[in-house]
């Protein structure tokens, strides 16, 4: 018969190997995005948001969305908001496009990306940039919500590399 002792250190072991098999906590992001078009704004869904998301999440990252505001909350009220929801950060993004009639049913989109990824305890600026994307020659198969989507896809790549930056 096994000692009671041995059991339970038996135990202890498994669960140990078991935990340490387990990815580390998951960094937590507020996601705000606004998106325009010709200056009017958009209706959700976002396209660039579910770029965004999508990949974080893929990439292990936990995806808060919260509701676009225009203009923007001062970066201090959405930190704030970030915080009390649990997430360790704010990505601020917001698109503009602008559609061009070039020809009968064919539309030239242009869009220009600008996103900044905050600290939300200490309000920082850890990362921001701007992506430009059009879907010059290739209208007839590039829709707002797939150029949207590109874009999205391409500042969540961004982010995730200033996040691991951060990481010891």
């Amino acid at each position: 018969m096994k000692s009671p002792r041995r059991t339970r250190l038996r135990g202890t072991l498994v669960l140990a190997c078991f935990l340490a098999g387990l990815p580390a906590a998951a960094q937590t992001l507020l996601l705000v995005v606004q998106e325009n078009a010709n200056a009017m704004p958009l209706s959700p869904p976002f396209a660039v948001r579910e770029g965004i998301s999508g990949d974080l999440f893929d990439a292990g990252y936990i995806v808060l969305d919260a509701p676009g505001a225009s203009p923007f909350p001062a970066a201090a009220d959405i930190a704030r908001v970030a915080r009390s929801a649990g997430a360790d950060m704010v990505l601020e993004v917001a698109t503009d496009y602008t559609d061009t009639v070039i020809g009968t049913d064919i539309l030239r989109i242009s869009a220009r990306t600008a996103y900044a990824l905050i600290d939300s305890t200490t309000k920082a600026t850890i990362a921001q940039g701007t992506r430009e994307a059009t879907n010059k020659d290739r209208e007839r198969d590039t829709s707002r919500s797939a150029l949207g989507t590109e874009i999205g896809r391409a500042i969540a790549a961004e982010v995730g590399i200033a996040i691991r930056a951060m990481q010891p």
